[in-house]
């Protein structure tokens, strides 16, 4: 028995093998089975095949169309069993699916159109698929659109803002969205600006231009604009602009009124000014300038300001001169010309001429006449008058608006007045010029001379001039030194001021001042004078100089004075002090002369005995023992010495001063207990003594001879001359315990 089934394998299958097919199975014992089958081959379409508008196979990345553009893509499916559908898809949607079939050429064709390509379009992909059946992939052809895109925007900083004439600035304009990059230009008055220096940047679809220009006044109201635009792309041009608003300096010119002429301008008429302006933005402020001065609105002058114009009304010779105005906004100031104001006036004498002439008889004398008129042609009359005389002069040379008159007197009646006028074509001199001539003489002397400045080697000395005489004077100082006469200088001024230096210092000097002319010298002015001490030198252990003023001087007295009244003061005191001392101690010592003033209270001693360390116990002295070693002898009393022993149990102490004879003879009552305080000041103070009652036996102390080979290291108050005798017998008190060890 076979196994295996019988089939039968098309390999390849071919469109030609559509059709039926029978299978016949015969069987030994069976009758014969037929079994047919129907083939049918499924053709798939080939390739479609996409076409532009000029018949052009396109495939993959197509273009680049420009954006606005109008795009027709046409596909063809060709074959295909059955017919296939032929479709087109944007992506994975469906765009178009309508298609129609060519029988003649066997093919399906379905064509795609966009009116207007987007910003959107840019790589888009287009699909165009070619299906008969769901069993195998559709045949397809896809296309990429690649798009030329116009500019999206532009943008322009600064935008609309003044500008500044003649000052250089920099205007951006960016643009965004082209591709490829934008072109940027820029244009003023519709005319490209190509001359400026433009920078081009490019990041992206963003392109950046900055211009650098100086605007001008004449670029005032003028169209400047941006524009960008893709050179690939016609009409694609986007543009930004306005019109420019440059500020500039107000510029000023000025003129006479139309109906004035330079020249024509009299005295008494009425002239006015008027200031032109231009200016952006318009000027804030008009002011009028007169040589250098400002004007303002004076009626009373004559001077009226109103807006752009000046009005000077019944104008003077002192209204001559240069006149300009000045306006101002907020760029600066603008000044206008200088207008020469002319105005024709009569001869006047000019200011600053000599008026009195000194001569003396038959010599000759030159009197100049200087006049200012308008015209400066001017006729010249010279006249003498005095009150003995009146005649003209004729003698005159004339040089221009100056004249000259030669006058010789010969008599006391030549001296008096020349009297000069001139005439122009205005009119004649109203005020004549007048010349006082008078005979000359020298001059009169100095006065009020004075030295107003003086150093180590100079001087400067001033004076008041006095009369000159009728000439032109000199004024001289002369500079003798007083020691020996000796001229040391000579000074000549046409001012009654003099200085001279190069002088020796610390020297006492005499000037000689007086003044002098052609005709001779005035009395001399005599004045003392001195030059300064040069300042002395330092010690060799300083350097440098000290200079010693008066005042410094005068200071440092002061303050020295006032140390030795102080010291003057403080010594008074004290020695008042020490004597209303000794004179307490007196009137304590009136009732008993061996009793010295005490220094502390009698409490003050109780407690002492009680608690202080400085007085010696009465319990530990056991004897006292008074040795009187100039007992025989025969010198005097106040040279005797005496040794005072205290003896206890443990020591015995000695001292050895100088006193009376009679010191240690002497002792008090038993029930009297004396103590002595013994002090070690510089000045010897005087010893206290205090005197205790008690009812215990009385502890004696030693007396002591305080005029025997006082120790220097124990001090005895001093005593008056008065007092020796009646302090024979006065009780020195011990030092406490650690000055006995001392001693």
């Amino acid at each position: 028995m076979i196994n295996r089934p019988a089939f039968l394998q098309l390999d390849p299958v071919q469109e030609g093998d559509a059709g039926e097919y029978r299978c016949r199975v015969d069987f030994r014992k069976a009758r014969t089975v037929n079994t047919v089958i129907t083939l049918k081959v499924i053709v798939p379409p080939g390739e479609p095949i996409i076409t532009d508008e000029e018949d052009r196979h396109v495939k993959g990345l197509i273009g680049p169309y420009n954006e606005g553009e109008s795009l027709r893509l046409t596909c063809e499916a060709v074959g295909g069993k059955p017919r296939p559908a032929v479709t087109w898809w944007r992506e994975y949607a469906l765009v178009d699916d309508s298609y129609s079939f060519i029988p003649g050429d066997n093919l399906v064709r379905n064509q795609i159109e966009i009116t207007e390509l987007k910003r959107h379009d840019l790589l888009a992909v287009f699909t165009c698929q070619a299906s008969n059946n769901n069993i195998t992939v559709p045949a397809s052809s896809a296309v990429t659109l690649d798009l030329n895109l116009k500019p999206m925007e532009i943008n322009v900083v600064p935008y609309q803002q003044p500008l500044s004439a003649n000052q250089e600035t920099e205007i951006t304009c960016t643009t965004t969205g082209s591709r490829p990059a934008a072109v940027i230009t820029w244009w003023k008055s519709n005319k490209q600006m190509k001359s400026m220096r433009v920078n081009v940047t490019q990041k992206g679809d963003k392109t950046t231009s900055i211009i650098t220009f100086t605007p001008t006044k004449e670029d005032n109201s003028k169209y400047f604009s941006c524009r960008t635009h893709n050179p690939l792309i016609p009409g694609s041009a986007l543009e930004e602009g306005w019109k420019l608003e440059v500020y500039y300096t107000p510029e000023v010119s000025l003129q006479l009124g139309s109906k004035f002429k330079k020249g024509d301008i009299q005295e008494g008429n009425d002239v006015y000014l008027e200031c032109n302006i231009q200016a952006n933005p318009w000027v804030s402020e008009v002011s009028w300038y007169f040589e250098g001065h400002e004007l303002r609105t004076n009626t009373s002058a004559g001077i009226v300001i109103s807006n752009q114009s000046l009005v000077l009304q019944k104008v003077q010779r002192v209204n001559r001169g240069r006149y300009y105005c000045m306006a101002t906004n907020s760029e600066g100031h603008g000044r206008s010309n200088e207008v020469f104001l002319r105005i024709r006036y009569a001869p006047e004498c000019k200011i600053g001429q000599k008026k009195v002439y000194g001569v003396g008889r038959q010599e000759t004398l030159l009197v100049s006449c200087n006049l200012d008129a308008d015209p400066e042609e001017i006729n010249f009359r010279w006249r003498f008058n005095s009150s003995g005389k009146s005649l003209d002069i004729t003698n005159v040379k004339v040089e221009g608006t100056k004249s000259l008159a030669t006058y010789v007197p010969n008599s006391d009646d030549d001296y008096g007045s020349l009297i000069c006028w001139g005439t122009n074509s205005v009119g004649r001199q109203r005020e004549p010029c007048i010349f006082t001539i008078i005979q000359a003489g020298p001059p009169e002397a100095l006065y009020n001379c004075s030295m107003v400045n003086h150093t180590e080697d100079s001087l400067q000395v001033e004076c008041s001039e006095g009369y000159n005489g009728g000439l032109t004077q000199i004024f001289t100082m002369e500079v003798y030194d007083t020691t020996d006469h000796r001229l040391q200088g000579n000074i000549s001024s046409v001012q009654p001021t003099f200085y001279i230096q190069d002088l020796p210092s610390g020297a006492v000097l005499r000037l000689v001042l007086y003044a002098s002319n052609k005709k001779g010298r005035s009395p001399p002015n005599f004045l003392t004078a001195s030059t300064l001490q040069k300042p002395e030198k330092l010690t060799a252990g300083m350097q440098g100089i000290i200079i010693i003023r008066p005042v410094l001087g005068l200071l440092i007295g002061i303050v020295v004075a006032l140390v030795i009244i102080a010291v003057v003061v403080i010594i008074s005191m004290k020695i008042k002090k020490r004597r209303k001392e000794k004179a307490s101690a007196r009137a304590n010592g009136s009732t008993d002369k061996c009793q010295t003033p005490l220094k502390k209270d009698t409490d003050d001693m109780a407690d002492s005995e009680e608690k202080g360390p400085d007085i010696i116990p009465a319990k530990i002295i056991s004897r006292v023992h008074c040795l009187d070693d100039v007992k025989e002898s025969s010198s005097p009393p106040t040279s005797t010495a005496a040794i005072c022993h205290w003896s206890s149990s443990s020591r015995e102490v000695v001292f050895e001063n100088t006193l009376p004879t009679q010191a240690c003879s002497t002792f008090r009552k038993p029930e009297d207990v004396t103590y002595a305080e013994l002090a070690l000041p510089k000045d010897l103070q005087s010893s206290a003594t205090v005197t205790v009652r008690r009812k215990e036996p009385p502890t004696e102390y030693a007396k002591l001879d305080l005029q025997r080979h006082m120790p220097s290291h124990i001090v005895v108050g001093e005593r008056d001359d008065d007092e020796e005798a009646a302090c024979t017998s006065c009780e020195t008190p011990l030092m406490n315990n650690k000055r006995e060890s001392a001693v």
